[in-house]
């Protein structure tokens, strides 16, 4: 009897219930921690796709900043109101556009293409145009300029610092040296031995027998020995420097055809293609230089800061009290109606405002996160969200804006 009990004690186990019990006990627990798990995936990825939108716009906005402080860098705030300009940007015909309004700075309030769902989140992003030497930091001595019958021939002086510090003599490659310094359509300026200026527009570099820069005969330069010119180039120009000046524009577009920009080099689809479903009218910070008509050069592109979503400038500008004559410095906020008679257009001048008088920038420059984060906008008394379904609807987007004030260092105050 005792064996049997012992038996009986050795062989007892579960029951089916309790069995039951348990198995379904720990298909919740399971469940609860792959749901868990998941909203934890999930969390991370947003959470990382919005790390990763910060920090492509501080990578671009500090692309932006440092081209904002270098505008104007041995180049002209203003060329219609410049007192050492040798030429007539409004009244001579042979002067190309960009030449024309050529200043350190051109607000475009609203002037980046216009864009779907920008426009129902009620966003006009602005666009810029810089004019500063960006592809060297150095003039370039000259020993003479000859009008070669359908083009100015620019001779360098080849033993100089700037060349030698560029190894030209040691150079394999003079001639592509050259030309990524001179490349053509940027414009040249030419400062005499007097201090005057005038600008050319490059055509091509030769080093055929000497470091040559080619000009077009647009805009057609002055020569001292011209009947009655009064200013211009004269004999041996010994003493005389030029440098590039390059047109840079910032903008806001979408990239996905290469027709944006006019070229075949500028073709950005392939950002395009993952059938991402909010991706296909998404824009980009985008920066182009652009040539001595207005056009973007080919091969200039470049695509700074993805998934940005506004791009605005703001002024601060020294105005002469018409009272006393006395200088104040004052500040347009970004969308002041007021900044294009400042810092637009040339031909939007009004009496003596201008770029020239321009003395920093308020920059702000707002991206979005990849996918949206939420189905309603807690928040719409600032930019914290925009909505990527039709007319900024749902779902949103978390949006980060940087901003910044940056100082224009290379205005000119004391001609003014």
């Amino acid at each position: 009897m005792r064996a049997r009990r012992i038996h009986r004690k050795k062989t007892a186990g579960f029951t089916l219930v309790e069995l039951m019990v348990a198995v379904t006990g720990g298909l919740f627990v399971s469940l609860a921690v792959f749901a868990l798990a998941r909203e934890g995936s999930r969390f991370y990825n947003r959470e990382a796709r919005i790390a990763d939108a910060t920090m492509s716009a501080v990578m671009g906005f500090e692309r932006l900043r440092a081209d904002l402080g270098r505008a104007g860098f041995l180049a002209r705030p203003n060329i219609r109101k410049d007192p050492y300009l040798c030429g007539d940007p409004v009244g001579d015909t042979t002067w190309p556009a960009s030449l024309k309004k050529l200043a350190s700075i051109r607000i475009m309030e609203g002037g980046s293409p216009a864009n779907t769902t920008l426009t129902a989140a009620g966003v006009d992003p602005d666009a810029i145009v810089l004019a500063g030497s960006y592809s060297a930091n150095e003039r370039f001595p000259i020993w003479n300029v000859e009008n070669a019958g359908g083009t100015y021939v620019v001779y360098l002086q080849q033993n100089t610092g700037p060349l030698a510090r560029l190894n030209y003599n040691a150079s394999a490659n003079k001639a592509g040296l050259m030309s990524s310094l001179f490349g053509p359509g940027r414009l040249l300026r030419i400062v005499d031995q007097s201090g005057e200026i005038q600008f050319g527009t490059i055509d091509s570099t030769s080093v055929a027998t000497s470091p040559q820069v080619i000009l077009k005969q647009t805009p057609v330069l002055k020569f001292r020995d011209t009947a009655g010119a009064l200013c211009g180039l004269k004999g041996n120009v010994t003493g005389a420097s030029v440098n590039v000046v390059n047109l840079v524009k910032y903008d806001l577009r979408n990239l996905k055809t290469g027709s944006n920009f006019g070229g075949a080099n500028a073709d950005y689809s392939v950002i395009y293609d993952n059938p991402h479903p909010y991706d296909t009218d998404r824009t980009e910070l985008v920066r182009v230089e652009l040539d001595h008509t207005g056009a973007p050069i080919a091969g200039t592109e470049e695509l700074v800061a993805e998934y940005a979503v506004d791009l605005q400038f703001g002024i601060t500008y020294v105005e002469t009290l018409a009272t006393t004559g006395d200088p104040t410095i004052k500040t347009f906020e970004p969308n002041n109606a007021a900044i294009p008679a400042w810092a637009g257009d040339l031909e939007t001048e009004v009496g003596v405002n201008g770029p020239h008088r321009v003395r920093g920038l308020r920059v702000q420059l707002s991206v979005r996160s990849q996918d949206p984060d939420r189905e309603t906008n807690p928040i719409t008394t600032n930019f914290h969200r925009i909505g990527l379904g039709p007319s900024n609807s749902a779902p949103f987007a978390r949006v980060r804006t940087l901003q910044a004030e940056i100082g224009m260092h290379n205005q000119m105050a004391v001609f003014w």
